[in-house]
């Protein structure tokens, strides 16, 4: 198994995130997840967010701010997976997008809807999942403490 690093931005817009929707086939579950992506050999996790986020939804963004890194060793279905997740609080530069209810985003050769959702929609229903795990509990937390964390996650 290899460890995979991941860069991604939450994107607020008022009390939403900005989350890309993923459904995998045989789960009832329907996942979110902020925007980013994995880190290429010998890009850092700040140029990688900028870049993804050009590359996935065509925008440029201010200067990210890291606010958590998470390690998270997880399974879905039969995978299992190892990330170390930085993740950045990001504003995008062009404030009409944050007009916009549904954002079309592709992520190589797959298009996908990003939607904003409010940190309490993760709570409430049991068939949606914020990933990485552990993300919703510090996204609650900085909001309430302003804190910076390293956290890790196995489930």
């Amino acid at each position: 198994m290899k460890i995979r690093s991941v860069s991604l931005g939450i994107i607020r817009k008022e009390e939403n995130i900005l989350v890309e929707v993923i459904n995998y086939p045989g789960i009832s579950t329907t996942f979110y997840r902020p925007i980013g992506g994995t880190i290429e050999f010998g890009e850092n996790s700040k140029r990688t967010l900028i870049r993804e986020i050009r590359e996935e939804l065509n925008q440029e963004i201010e200067e990210p701010q890291l606010i958590f890194v998470i390690e998270n060793i997880f399974g879905v279905l039969d995978d299992r997976g190892h990330e170390i997740d930085f993740i950045y609080e990001v504003n995008l530069k062009d404030k009409t997008f944050y007009d916009l209810d549904e954002i079309n985003g592709i992520e190589g050769d797959i298009r996908y809807k990003a939607q904003w959702k409010p940190l309490h929609f993760f709570e409430s229903d049991s068939d949606v999942k914020l990933v990485p795990d552990g993300l919703l509990d510090l996204l609650s937390q900085r909001d309430n403490n302003n804190i910076s964390v390293i956290k890790h996650v196995k489930t």
